[in-house]
């Protein structure tokens, strides 16, 4: 009877490890700037680069490839809220994505002068939601599962509540500064190259400024390409569930309007942060589980190592 006990625990564990099966597994490229970056195809163009972004409400393509790389037919349009503005843009509706061996259909396309960007489109958390989603940064592959028969076995992960807001995720965090906690809410952007910004009416209302050390200037630009210059400064302590990290680069955003200028977010966790973990997204159940990678204590900023 022991003997039929062990049978029975292999197989049920070999079920649930069984259904775990990807229905798309994509590669992808962690370049320099901290970000991630994939291939797909739309409709029936070549392969395209597209920038994996969770702090993406929408699929984008980058104006400047259209007429080139891909020919759409803009038939909208629709207002797109950067993290450093808002603007009016340009969109195509009835197009197809591709990616692995997944093909979309029915996907608005937003059309977003980003210039000579190292990508051709974003790929957002809209089309995320449908999915299961890990991300292995030691393997640099995304695994895409169905949500339906998907098995979490997260034991090694820290689990943690999203909640979207204005179209983005974010996370519950504080800062220690002087031996006080200072609790906020923050975007969760893969999209994005820094470890840490923080919005300036966060800053101003506790003092950060005149609290924590600057080390360095940084511009940076958001999604309807507005530019703001920013001060890098040095947090000493971020806390995230029961972890704390020290030490955390960070940059403090002048931005007045977009997201960071909302009031509602106290600023957005980049990829430079997030590359930290392997990442288990479930967007459709508000629900993401981090766990610390090789990848944990490796510098921020090349200047700043001594």
């Amino acid at each position: 009877m022991k003997n039929l006990f062990l049978v029975i625990l292999s197989l049920i564990s070999f079920h649930s490890y069984a259904q775990n099966k990807p229905v798309a597994i994509l590669p992808f490229e962690l370049k320099s700037d901290n970000r991630i970056y994939v291939k797909c195809r739309v409709n029936q163009s070549d392969t395209l680069t597209f920038l994996f972004d969770t702090g993406a409400g929408a699929m984008v393509i980058n104006e400047s490839i259209l007429g080139k790389k891909l020919n759409l037919v803009l038939d909208s349009s629709a207002n797109n809220m950067g993290s450093n503005g808002e603007s009016k843009i340009k969109a195509s509706t009835h197009n197809k994505l591709s990616f692995g061996n997944i093909d979309v259909d029915k996907v608005t396309y937003l059309a977003i002068p980003y210039g000579d960007a190292p990508f051709d489109g974003v790929f957002g958390n809209n089309l995320m939601k449908k999915y299961i989603i890990e991300i292995n940064y030691h393997k640099k592959l995304i695994y895409f599962y169905n949500v339906k028969n998907y098995v979490l076995n997260a034991t090694a992960y820290d689990k943690f509540d999203l909640k979207f807001v204005m179209g983005v995720p974010t996370i519950s965090a504080s800062l220690s500064i002087d031996s006080a906690q200072i609790k906020g809410t923050f975007e969760m952007d893969t999209g994005g190259d820094s470890g840490l910004i923080i919005a300036d009416y966060f800053s101003k209302n506790n003092h950060l400024k005149e609290k924590v050390k600057q080390v360095a200037t940084a511009g940076s630009i958001g999604s309807d390409g507005t530019k703001t210059e920013t001060s890098i400064v040095i947090v000493p302590e971020i806390t995230l569930g029961t972890k704390s990290f020290y030490r955390i680069p960070s940059l403090l955003s002048g931005a007045q309007s977009g997201v960071l200028g909302s009031g509602q977010l106290a600023g957005i966790f980049g990829n430079a942060f997030l590359k930290r973990f392997d990442v288990i997204l479930d967007l459709q159940h508000n629900q993401l589980y981090l766990k610390p990678n090789d990848y944990l204590y490796t510098p921020y900023y090349e200047f700043l190592v001594k």
